[in-house]
């Protein structure tokens, strides 16, 4: 297929420094000590919110579910994308990194579930349908997490 890339994502990782794998502090920082998250949830939230802002970019009439196909390059939502620019080829080339756990179906159907439970305040994503980015949060936070997430894709 004309716009297909190699799932060999070896010399991606090698790139990538190890501030690129930690991406997401200090914002992470921010949210776990503002709203009192344990653990790695603010961590594991901005994760869900690239993967989400990836599909967001790449196929944005897919459901969430459809991540786990996007970055192992399978499946009906992947064979019938459009032709992507190249910027949108590194996207999916750094996000096969970054989000390599969510390549398992299960791994990121779970991580979804949990991102539901969060309380929408805190959640860039409102709700799973098209269109829904920001739905409570306020616009300049919103922003400023997508700046993060292209950042991040660069």
């Amino acid at each position: 297929m004309m716009n297909a890339l190699p799932l060999s994502d070896a010399p991606l990782a090698r790139q990538l420094s190890p501030f690129l794998l930690h991406w997401q502090e200090p914002l992470a920082t921010q949210l776990r000590y503002q709203h009192e998250l344990p653990g790695q949830v603010a961590n594991r939230l901005l994760n869900v919110e690239l993967g989400l802002f990836l599909l967001a970019e790449l196929l944005p009439l897919a459901p969430p579910q459809a991540l786990p196909e996007l970055l192992n390059g399978e499946g009906v939502v992947y064979q019938l994308r459009p032709v992507w620019k190249p910027r949108q080829h590194r996207y999916l080339n750094r996000a096969r990194a970054l989000l390599a756990p969510y390549q398992d179906r299960d791994r990121w159907l779970a991580a979804l579930a949990k991102y539901d439970t969060l309380p929408t305040s805190l959640r860039a994503f409102g709700s799973h349908e098209p269109g829904s980015c920001g739905a409570e949060i306020h616009r300049s936070i919103l922003r400023s997490r997508e700046d993060l997430f292209r950042q991040a894709l660069v």
